[in-house]
């Protein structure tokens, strides 16, 4: 499977080899809202080519997927669930369904708006549920729009240990934060850059990408893990063989939808259509009316030259007025102050919110480091003892 992931990320995925390991504490939201906007943050390097936006893992079943921790995206439509043809799309759990949910381009509004970028929805068909950003979408659903950076998670919020969360991450774009709002960039010349960034594998960080070498070390501290997974293969391969009939039906399922969706994108086509050919006559009736309108205005100005005249009795009544509205200038500059202040005050507590959120995760990042070099001394004391 590909692997798009930093160091930080490799480092967590050796943690499983040890034969004890430390019980993981509990995620929680706040939490996983800031590694899916550390990933948005950051651009995707050597993607396939067609790629258009990737699924990164953020939670622990997610990144322990045999597929792999990253979904990439690159047909007009994605079907992802448990049994779907293609492993790259498969969620291997029994709580997702067999065709859990679809992600694809509106292909038809992105002809219509050719100068933006073509939306990206997801539609749920499942049992369980789908999450995006917390918010649960069933398949009765209407399809809800995908941003860079929205987090997506199958059956459980994606706080939750036995969660599936991904973060939705478009290859040409960067998500970054400014006065605590999240601004979207499309970055121009993007793939003409991307083949002169060094050769290797994952997103880039300070210590630069992960390389090839990397990976295969990571691939051969994972071959015990991979040899207690086979005992449990066997198991899975049971569960396989009594859902093949589910499968075929579902396979069957599948076919009837793609043909319904396709006659149904085709009447949408022919409908938009026709609604454009009657917005053509409108234009065309509005531009009629727009010639009447001319004529009206010329009409309009000669009555204008005839209300002059009755100007300086207005502009009488205008300056008893004036003394009225500088006292309401008055209350509104007064008002729009303590508005001010009110939003300096929100920022202020914002910006210091933030900076106790990085502390904590600095913290956080030190005590996994102090605790995996200790663990790398142990091992060495070990093998060194057994060398003895």
């Amino acid at each position: 499977p590909d692997m798009l992931v930093t160091p930080k990320m490799a480092s967590k995925a050796e943690s499983p080899v040890s034969c004890t390991p430390p019980k993981p504490s509990p995620v929680g939201a706040d939490e996983m809202r800031a590694v899916a906007r550390k990933f948005a943050d950051q651009p995707v390097q050597n993607p396939e080519p067609g790629v258009w936006a990737v699924l990164t893992a953020i939670s622990k079943k997610a990144r322990l997927r045999s597929e792999g921790m990253n979904i990439l995206l690159s047909a007009d439509e994605h079907i992802l669930g448990r049994t779907v043809e293609n492993p790259r799309f498969r969620i291997s759990a029994v709580s997702v369904s067999g065709n859990h949910c679809k992600i694809y381009k509106d292909t038809v509004i992105g002809e219509l708006q050719r100068d933006e970028p073509v939306p990206v929805y997801l539609k749920d068909s499942s049992t369980n549920g789908t999450y995006v950003n917390w918010n649960k979408f069933m398949k009765r659903s209407p399809p809800t729009k995908l941003n860079h950076g929205d987090i997506i998670s199958f059956t459980t919020p994606p706080h939750h240990d036995a969660s599936y969360a991904f973060v939705y991450r478009e290859v040409n774009a960067v998500s970054c934060v400014g006065n605590g709002t999240t601004i979207l960039k499309r970055k121009s010349g993007e793939m003409g850059s991307e083949s002169k960034r060094l050769k290797g594998l994952g997103i880039g960080s300070s210590d630069g990408p992960v390389s090839l070498d990397d990976v295969r070390r990571l691939e051969k501290s994972n071959a015990e893990l991979r040899e207690q997974l086979e005992a449990h293969v066997v198991t899975i391969e049971t569960l396989r063989t009594a859902s093949k009939t589910a499968e075929e039906q579902h396979e069957k399922e599948l076919k009837e939808f793609k043909e319904s969706t396709s006659s149904s994108y085709l009447e949408q086509t022919k409908s938009l259509q026709l609604a454009l050919e009657g917005k053509q006559k409108q234009l065309d009736t509005l531009s009629t009316l727009n010639t009447e309108l001319q004529n009206s205005i010329k009409d309009l100005d000669e009555r204008l030259s005839a209300s002059k005249q009755s100007r300086a009795d207005a502009d009488e009544i205008i300056q008893s007025q004036k003394a009225n509205i500088c006292e309401l200038e008055e209350q509104l500059s007064e008002e729009r102050n303590l508005r001010i202040e009110e939003r300096d005050k929100a920022a202020e507590d914002l910006k210091s919110a933030l900076h106790k959120v990085q502390a904590e995760a600095q913290d956080e990042m030190k005590r996994q480091t102090e605790a995996y070099l200790k663990q790398q001394k142990e091992q060495k004391e070990f093998i060194i003892k057994l060398q003895v």
